[in-house]
């Protein structure tokens, strides 16, 4: 039996990916596009020679973009499993032995989707603007910007050969800041899924989970700008994105739960036998809550 529902489960959760991959590919081919530069920009800020603000030396990155991903991707699905599956007795979900895996994975799924979002708003962000780096000068070597000075300069050659293609191209996308948006949305929507899901007995543990979750963001948000990888207001807008995108869509989740409850404990399919006993065709019958006998819409 166990492996009848299993197997259920599998089937059920490659229905709800097929249905749901045909929207999400086209994003991701747009954004592997624009990350990857087969989209130019549409717009490129220029530069001042000798400008301050973006001659910093290039210094790698203190939280790698393979880590921050591998966190969003991870921590918050095993958090959510790990939760529903020790609140599982008090979300009654003993009807289907796998309906917390389910459950988690209903919420993990609308993650997904904001998450993809914010990966796509960031890259049309860089798209658009491609605002230089802190560490501009250093790694993209501009020809235009020898001897130069106080000069601004609106199209450029970088000469860095020291340095990757990557590199050099991305030493044009500061605004917004990527790694602030993916952390914010991620550290966000994990402690509010805390917050909702966790009655914790304990006073302390929740405001620690959820502590943890906000200094996360707050440590891959101020290295960018203590590594020299980006400005300020490019980590401030990356910010914005990712607290705006987590409060719609985890209003959104709330707002579907909140439905499918009303609709499961308010109204309920009967089928009964007239007297001649022929059956009726599904009659909707409206629950009463206080015990009355319930209603029939015909």
């Amino acid at each position: 039996m166990e492996r009848n529902q299993l197997v259920l489960l599998c089937k059920e959760l490659f229905r709800r990916l097929i249905s749901v991959k045909i929207k999400t590919y086209a994003l991701l081919i747009a954004m592997g596009l624009v990350e990857f530069g087969s989209i130019p920009h549409l717009q490129s800020i220029g530069f001042f020679c000798g400008d301050p603000k973006i001659s910093y030396k290039y210094r790698g990155d203190t939280v790698e973009s393979h880590v921050l991903i591998l966190v969003t991707l991870i921590i918050p699905y095993l958090a959510a499993m790990m939760t529903e599956y020790f609140t599982k007795e008090k979300n009654k979900f003993d009807s289907e032995q796998y309906e917390w895996l389910k459950e988690s994975l209903r919420w993990y799924r609308q993650y997904i989707l904001g998450l993809i979002f914010v990966f796509f708003i960031t890259d049309v962000g860089k798209l658009l603007i491609g605002e230089p780096r802190p560490h501009f000068l250093d790694t993209c070597l501009p020809r235009e910007a020898e001897n130069c000075t106080n000069r601004y300069i609106d199209r450029y050659t970088c000469t860095n050969e020291n340095q990757s293609t990557y590199i050099i191209r991305d030493a044009s996308k500061s605004f917004p800041s990527g790694h602030a948006s993916i952390s914010v949305y991620g550290s966000i929507s994990l402690a509010w899924y805390l917050h909702n899901k966790c009655k914790s007995r304990s006073l302390l543990l929740m405001p620690v989970l959820q502590a943890m979750c906000l200094l996360w963001a707050m440590f891959c948000s101020l290295t960018r700008i203590t590594d020299h990888r980006h400005h300020w207001w490019d980590v401030l807008a990356g910010s914005i994105i990712g607290i705006v995108i987590s409060t719609y869509i985890n209003g959104l989740f709330d707002r579907q739960k909140n439905d499918n409850k009303s609709h499961s404990t308010t109204e309920t399919w009967s089928n009964e036998t007239t007297d001649n006993g022929y059956f009726t065709a599904g009659r909707l019958l409206n629950v009463v809550a206080d015990g009355k006998n319930p209603s029939l819409n015909l």
